[in-house]
């Protein structure tokens, strides 16, 4: 037994080897320059993260993190003139004081403080923590040794250490001004909370006692709440204190909140920003009995009455409803806020007014459309006179209360328009009439129902900011003033979509004079970059910089890596963006103007092997519409060279242009690596693809079909070597493409649907229906199933499984959430029975995806597949002769087959053959 136990480790080990083997033979022969990028270089791979500036932006940070096995960072510090900078190895992250003095950060257990712009370090060893007060002069750090519970706070400006003892948590307050103090005593299990006010190091004592759970301070740490166990453990109450005031004060218990013996404070705690009002939850206890009754019983009776499926109540199980409430603290009156099947949708800037949405009853609320217990209607609560106000809305709505709490602001679907309320007089107005305006986003321009939405505030709820596809207009909210574009409609006349640029700007509101720094993406060239626009001021905006690159794309769901918002210095108009094209890495930039860069980082590590480049390409498509899609070629691209060609797709994928694509084995558990098929020979393209409600799978054909015409047509390209693949949504198009054409060699789908019949009705892994994604969703079919069945057909593949000739490897886990595993093993017996060649890799891990070894598993069969198909390899035995249950996970059968070369014909008979 030993010995055949040994045969099968080496037989394993065997297999793993040839696969490594397999992708150093094809580097070592195909590129005499630079490597090729295989499944050894993915750990290697090194990007920027963690930047950090100081209050002035005169200098800054970041950390080079190589993603190997053992995380290997290097901290860089520069000035903003490259006159100064120092690599600091092994250090995961800086901090700055406030002051702009210091730099503060750990390496191992030693604390450094670092002087900027010298090289002078003060060397701290045996810390275990430390924080920095960062705000804007801010000259203060705190620590605590690894051998002690003592704080140390220490003043980098003046050289002087205060010494706290027995400290157990501690951190600056929000604005910098006071350090917040917790200890607790280990033998007596005493605590205690006191704010310590760093200008005159005077320690206001809030709090003595036992069984705090959690706390929230105001940002000047002169408020605090405190939620505390009593000494049953069992209740909780909540406390308020006030400096300058003596002790805590009592704000609420159990028993002054009266709530039913199941109820029980939860830890919830907010302090309006005036800190007249203090938010909190309450919530629901468990049955005692754990529901034995349910445990014992086998059977699940699903009633038509049933308000929510039976799938839905056994997955949430026991409902742990949140019950938020708001006591006044100078009255002591409490105010619930919500009910049963009730939430908070927004509130006011002072936490006084709120519109709260109500869901008729206990559904899922992706079936409001037609289920009566799953309606919403919203009303405003208002805290200082106690009134509730329904408002006239029927269906979703995203409601928002503007921030002085004068308006509420809704769109409504119906007449396509925005409406205000006005919280005082009752009176509703449509403060659109009139404006024939696309409020939709261009990402789904087939969802009409879902603005864009809402961009800014004026002063004084003077005036609200709004999205339309491209521009942002400036409309008054009584609808008196006429509605102003106040990007001119430059982004409509030049296909640019604006968004607010800055962080900071959604948590402000905006006076006339201010000047708005904008995000903007052209949608036909797809560069990106910043404008600037003075709202008081009419014309179009100013271009600051549009280049080939991408800063950040705001809300574009069909980008992995899109970039991040600037991070402003704290007391200076300079910012760190970042920037990337496809063949230049994330990198690090300080600018003052959004015109001018300069680098901060240079992180390069594409530079090293056979990278890509990508090429936008436009066609006609069979409908007179204008196609665009990404071309992929390898850096070593020959012209003279025939190359094999794989489509891509899932919706609108040319926004990657200037996507840096990190090589990885595989991308979101289920597709294909671009840069490593590339890298390796391949050529890659991704069309876009525009849908019609009712018939999504025609938008598809149109858009691939044209795109393999129009590319075959390419000189390099080998139009006899063309495969496709997607996942999800992508492969259930794939699956569509297979049984509508026979263009491709190889084809790909992974974690994909069907059957839209037996899809529309499921319940994926028993939890909610899959109803609300057909007829409002992605799938994009618009109405029920009985409404339009031939529509259902039509766009269900496996109804045209007999038409299938493309060889396709098919990939789902027994557990996916979103696309049950029938829907995979429905579209293989079809095709096993049709004598079809057909390969299902069903994975036992992972939900939607796969990862860890069942994705590198999976991305070597599927690059094995395709290099059989494309690259003419031969095959591996896992597709020539299968993998036989009995010798699973001791022959994957990943060795190539030297006797077979090919996969064969299926298992039908000579005479079905024939047919």
């Amino acid at each position: 037994m030993m010995r055949i136990f040994l045969i099968m480790i080496l037989l394993l080990n065997a297999n793993v080897l040839f696969a490594q083997k397999q992708e150093i033979s094809r580097n070592a022969i195909s590129t005499p320059g630079k490597p090729l990028i295989d499944s050894t270089t993915y750990k290697k791979w090194t990007h920027v993260e963690s930047p950090h500036i100081t209050s002035n932006g005169k200098f800054a940070s970041y950390v080079i993190r190589n993603d190997s096995m053992t995380d290997d960072y290097t901290a860089v510090l520069a000035d903003d003139s490259d006159k100064w900078k120092v690599k600091l190895p092994g250090v995961t992250d800086v901090n700055f004081t406030g002051d702009s003095r210091m730099a503060v950060f750990m390496n191992r257990d030693t604390l450094s403080i670092l002087n900027l712009g010298g090289n002078y370090f003060d060397k701290i060893p045996h810390v275990s923590m430390f924080f920095v007060s960062d705000k804007l002069n801010g000259e203060w750090v705190a620590y605590k040794n690894i051998s002690s519970d003592n704080l140390i706070l220490y003043n980098v400006r003046s050289g002087k250490r205060h010494i706290y003892p027995d400290i157990s948590s501690s951190y600056f307050s929000e604005d910098g001004k006071a350090l917040v103090l917790q200890r607790e005593d280990s033998v007596s299990k005493n605590q205690s909370l006191s704010f310590l006010e760093l200008s005159t190091g005077k320690i206001f004592k809030a709090w003595t006692g036992q069984g705090l759970v959690s706390m929230q301070i105001n940002s000047s740490a002169t408020q605090a709440v405190l939620v505390l166990l009593d000494k049953d453990k069992h209740s909780k109450s909540i406390w308020f204190y006030e400096r300058e005031k003596p002790g805590c004060n009592l704000l609420v218990n159990n028993e002054i909140l009266r709530l039913a013996s199941s109820f029980v404070l939860d830890d919830y705690t907010k302090i309006s920003r005036s800190g007249k009002y203090v938010s909190f939850s309450a919530k629901r206890t468990k049955p005692a009995s754990d529901n034995l009754e349910s445990k014992n019983s086998t059977v699940n009776v699903w009633s038509y009455l049933d308000a929510k499926l039976q799938s839905l109540q056994s997955a949430e199980g026991e409902p742990m409803t949140i019950y938020r409430f708001v006591i006044n603290r100078k009255n002591h009156k409490i105010t619930q806020l919500c009910k049963d099947d009730e939430t908070v949708m927004s509130t006011n800037g002072d936490d006084d007014t709120y519109v709260v949405e109500h869901v008729t009853g206990d559904a899922d609320g992706f079936e409001g459309g037609w289920n009566h217990f799953a309606q919403r209607t919203y009303y405003i609560k208002s805290i200082k006179d106690s009134s509730n106000v329904l408002l006239n809305l029927k269906g979703f709505h995203m409601v928002l209360l503007s921030p002085d709490g004068k308006y509420a602001v809704y769109y409504d679907k119906e007449t396509s328009s925005y409406f205000s309320y006005e919280v005082a007089s009752g009176v509703y107005r449509n403060i659109t009439s009139g404006m024939n305006v696309p409020w939709y986003s261009y990402y789904r321009e087939d969802a009409s129902h879902a603005p864009r939405g809402v961009c800014g505030w004026g002063n004084n709820d003077a005036w609200v900011l709004i999205y339309d596809k491209f521009d942002i207009w400036k409309i008054d909210l009584l609808g008196k003033r006429k509605p102003v574009n106040l990007t001119n409609g430059y982004g409509l006349r030049n296909a640019v979509i604006f968004y607010l640029a800055l962080p900071e700007s959604y948590d402000r509101t905006f006076s006339d004079s201010d000047a708005l720094i904008l995000n903007a993406v052209n949608i036909q060239t797809k560069q990106n970059g910043f404008f600037q626009k003075k709202i008081d001021q009419g014309g179009d905006p100013s271009v600051l910089t549009m280049g080939n690159y991408i800063y950040q794309l705001i809300n574009n769901f069909y980008v992995k890596s899109g970039g991040a918002y600037p991070i402003k210095a704290k007391g200076a108009s300079t910012y760190i963006v970042s920037r990337m094209s496809a063949d230049e890495s994330p990198n690090y930039f300080l600018t003052n103007d959004f015109k001018q860069f300069k680098q901060l980082s240079y992180v390069r590590p594409e530079k090293k092997f056979n990278w890509f480049k990508t090429e936008l390409h436009t066609w006609k498509k069979s409908d007179g519409t204008i196609g665009q899609g990404i071309l992929y070629k390898p850096e070593n691209f020959d012209s003279s060279r025939k190359y094999p060609v794989i489509f891509h797709y899932y919706e609108k994928k040319t926004f990657s242009l200037n996507e840096y694509l990190t090589p990885q084995n595989l991308v979101s558990g289920c597709n294909i690596d671009i840069p490593t098929y590339v890298s390796n020979g391949y050529i890659v393209f991704t069309p876009d693809i525009d849908y019609v409600i009712g018939d999504p799978m025609q938008g598809t054909f149109d858009a691939v079909i044209s795109a393999a015409s129009y590319v075959s047509q390419l000189p390099f390209i080998e139009s006899k070597k063309m495969g496709i693949g997607g996942c999800s949504f992508g492969g259930l198009q794939t699956n569509y493409l297979v049984t509508h054409s026979n263009l491709f060699a190889a084809a790909y789908s992974a974690s994909s649907l069907s059957d839209l019949v037996s899809a529309y009705d499921d319940v994926p892994m028993r939890y909610g229906s899959s109803q609300n994604y057909f007829e409002e969703g992605q799938g994009r079919m618009g109405v029920p199933l009985w409404e339009a069945p031939e529509k259902y057909v039509k766009n269900s593949p496996i109804f045209n499984a007999d038409k299938v000739t493309t060889p396709l490897l098919l990939m789902h886990t027994t557990q996916d959430v979103a696309c049950s595993f029938s829907q995979a093993l429905e579209l293989y017996t079809a095709l096993r029975r049709l004598g079809k060649r057909v390969w299902l890799l069903e994975y036992t891990e992972g939900s939607h995806g796969v990862y860890g070894k069942s994705a590198d598993d999976y991305a070597l069969r599927l690059r094995q597949f395709f290099d059989h198909y494309l690259m003419r390899d031969a095959a591996p035995t896992w597709m020539t002769r299968g993998v036989p249950a009995r010798v699973k996970g001791i022959d994957n059968g990943f060795s190539l087959d030297s006797s077979i070369m090919t996969p064969g014909p299926g298992l039908l008979n000579a005479e079905e053959q024939k047919k």
